[in-house]
């Protein structure tokens, strides 16, 4: 059986390649198998092509293949075992960690747009930097001019 990635079966499809799909139930999940011209051909995932990809809410599939404009689709559900998936279902600590780090990029950029939009609102005059940096070394100075002082007596 050949292997197709998604953009290959999006390809397929609008070409008119595409005969039939299928949903067939392996264990928990289900893999969309497709027929083609050239013969049957299973879905891989895109990054890890040596895997099939598998649903387990078939729904998702036929999202994926209403999305395509595949309209119909056969279901094979003899080898379903819905009370395998706690067993089939890969932990992905690294998925949690990623979506962690996403999740705290997220809060600061509402913070940050958040104090840009006051910033903009902020009806007092605005400064040049130059003018405030000034101020600052300034204000530097005379606290070390003050220390100075303090060490000396």
């Amino acid at each position: 059986m050949q292997q197709m990635t998604l953009e290959q079966l999006r390809a397929t499809n609008s070409a008119g390649g595409v005969l039939s799909a299928t949903l067939k139930a392996v264990g928990a999940s289900f893999e969309l198998r497709i027929e083609t011209h050239r013969g049957w051909a299973t879905l891989v995932k895109t990054r890890d092509k040596e895997n099939t990809r598998r649903f387990l809410d078939p729904r998702k599939a036929l999202l994926l293949l209403r999305d395509l404009g595949i309209s119909e689709a056969h279901v094979d559900s003899i080898d379903w075992r819905p009370e395998d998936q706690e067993y089939e279902r890969r932990q992905r600590p690294d998925r949690a960690e990623a979506m962690k780090a996403a999740h705290e990029a997220l809060s600061h950029s509402d913070w940050l747009r958040e104090k840009l939009a006051k910033s903009a609102a902020d009806p007092r005059p605005r400064v040049p930097h130059k003018e405030i940096m000034s101020e600052a070394r300034e204000r530097i100075n005379q606290k070390l001019k003050g220390h100075a002082k303090a060490a000396k007596n």
